[in-house]
């Protein structure tokens, strides 16, 4: 939804919670296209960054390396203890730690002794990275990926990335915040709406599913874990950058049972290291490279070697798919009696269990499942089967909602003619025309092409803009109700069985009163308004009417 009368994109005020055009505004925009290209040379530059060289330097990879798996598991205990990712740790730190193994042949592979302080110095270190990296890694993207908008504060060049800072600010523009309502909708994400989220959860997308995990379908072990899988690919295909991190080409022969053997039995070998730990302790757990050969051969067979580079990250295959991580290099070992010390080989494989669980998730919609079913044919029919549930979840919540009345679900016109209304209610004096839709996520939506591509979902589901679109458009939906005559009768659902109806002369209300159209779901375009049509996800619908937030955003028009 670019400016009307200039085209450029436009900005978010976030105290505000409005849209604006800062040319328009007569603001010093910058010139988009040289701000993205020195963005993307400081994106280059970053991961070659002196604070990570340096640690490298001084520490060694080793020792980096066991730090940096040490933040993974943390960022993946949040979600499974508490419901809430860190994103700082669970995604932010792969792409760096990638990096590690991409230039660690320029450093020690040797474990020395160390004490309680340096590993202590290590992992502040490490955290001083990760923090510089939160804040800068994103807004670099979003630069690149218009989902910021540049403004002017110093004429002179920037000669490093924290000058870029000093030069520019940097405030979201429309594609962020259609990303943002959408994270927060269907991730949580932020402290400040948890248990919001937690409530929306409940809400709205508690659906039916198989309760036994001993499952030997495809289509069963989806529909249990769909939850996780959609949310966690969702967060993890964010940006280019994390998904790239995230993105690998398994055997076809692998399938989900295998990995979650896989991943069983490396539990087994390490169960009694993790269970003697501590609680907050969550450094990853060493095993020597032969006996996870061992384990991996026990699932796989001959095929062993070909899985092993898929989910293997090593400084001779970074790309692999971070399930494990490849620890090499030697330790001194000192004798007694004067005799020299020994360099001892180390060749262990490091297994951060938790965050190795929760990619599990993440990587299903990559596999070909062998004999069994594609994941990519399953989470669509499963996708679908909780769009019916969604729009009676809407229904229902709206029909117990006190500050809500004459709630109504599944109209139908006499004729019908395409003109079904999903919901129907009335609040403050306004009859709402409620269309609902569940989706499945779209891939890179913190980049440009990924939010058009929501876009163009919408353009073809609710206005019918492509030429194989079937139904009719909801605007004209909602003329034709408005276009009744005042004796008609029209049709609504009562209960969960679609054959349980009952007619009903067509509210007074609906034909002459005031009337808003929106359209609930669990994804929103980055147009906030479209022929009058509004778009609020699940969280903002609760937000409305449970907490009177107002959640219908606008865009500032400037002054004539």
């Amino acid at each position: 939804m670019p400016c009307v009368t200039c085209g450029r994109i436009l900005a978010y005020h976030t105290e505000k919670q409005v849209l604006y055009c800062p040319v328009c505004l007569d603001l010093p925009a910058a010139d988009p296209k040289a701000v993205k290209e020195l963005a993307s040379e400081i994106r280059e530059d970053y991961l070659n960054d002196e604070q990570l060289m340096g640690i490298l330097q001084e520490y060694g990879n080793i020792r980096v390396i066991a730090e940096f798996t040490k933040e993974l598991n943390e960022g993946a205990a949040g979600m499974v203890t508490e419901n809430n990712m860190s994103f700082r740790q669970f995604f932010n730190a792969l792409p760096i730690l990638k990096a590690v193994y991409e230039h660690s042949n320029k450093f020690d592979h040797q474990l020395k002794p160390g004490t309680g302080d340096e590993q202590e110095e290590i992992a502040e270190r490490v955290e001083g990275i990760l923090n510089a990296g939160t804040v800068l890694i994103p807004v670099l993207e979003q630069t690149k990926e218009d989902f910021a908008v540049p403004i002017h504060l110093s004429p002179l060049a920037p000669s490093s990335w924290q000058d870029f800072y000093a030069n520019y600010s940097f405030p979201h523009s429309e594609y962020w915040w259609c990303s943002e309502r959408c994270l927060r909708a269907n991730v949580g994400a932020r402290e400040e709406i948890r248990e919001e989220f937690i409530q929306k959860e409940v809400i709205f997308r508690s659906f039916d599913r198989p309760e036994s995990q001993d499952f030997d379908a495809v289509r069963e072990w989806a529909d249990h874990w769909y939850g996780f899988i959609v949310s966690i690919g969702f967060a993890s295909a964010l940006d280019t950058t994390v998904d790239e991190a995230f993105t690998t080409q398994f055997p076809d022969s692998v399938s989900i049972f295998d990995l979650e053997a896989l991943l069983d039995d490396v539990n087994d070998v390490v169960e009694d290291v993790v269970t003697s730990r501590e609680g907050g302790d969550f450094r990853a757990t060493g095993i020597p490279a032969h006996e996870f050969d061992e384990v991996g051969e026990g699932v796989f067979g001959d095929d062993w070697p070909a899985v092993r580079s898929s989910v293997l990250v090593s400084e001779s295959n970074p790309d692999a798919h971070p399930l494990f991580f490849e620890l090499s290099g030697t330790k001194p070992i000192q004798f007694s009696g004067g005799r020299p010390a020994r360099e001892v080989p180390i060749d262990r494989v490091v297994y951060p269990d938790q965050f190795s669980q929760l990619v599990k998730f993440q990587l299903f919609p990559f596999l070909e499942n062998g004999e069994l079913e594609k994941s990519t044919a399953v989470l669509g029919p499963l996708t679908a089967k909780r769009g019916v549930e969604f729009e009676r979840n809407v229904y229902e919540y709206l029909r117990d909602t006190p500050a809500v009345s004459d709630v109504f679900h599944s109209c139908k016109t006499s004729k019908q003619n395409g003109n079904e209304m999903d919901v129907v209610f009335r609040h403050d004096g306004t009859t709402y025309f409620v269309e609902v839709k569940f989706l499945l996520p779209t891939l890179n939506m913190q980049s440009k092409s990924g939010i058009e591509k929501v876009n163009e979902k919408y353009d073809k589901k609710i206005f019918k803009e492509t030429n194989d679109a079937t139904g009719k458009p909801f605007p004209e939906k909602v003329t034709s109700y408005r276009n009744l005559e005042t004796d008609a009768e029209v049709s609504h659902q009562v209960s969960t069985d679609n054959d349980d109806r009952e007619q009903m002369q067509v509210p007074r209300e609906w034909l002459d009163g005031e009337y808003e159209m929106l359209v609930v779901s669990n994804f929103v375009p980055a147009y906030l308004e479209k022929c009058e049509v509004r778009f609020l996800t699940d969280l903002e619908l609760f937000q409305w009417l449970d907490k009177d937030e107002d959640v219908f955003y606008d865009v500032l028009q400037p002054r004539c």
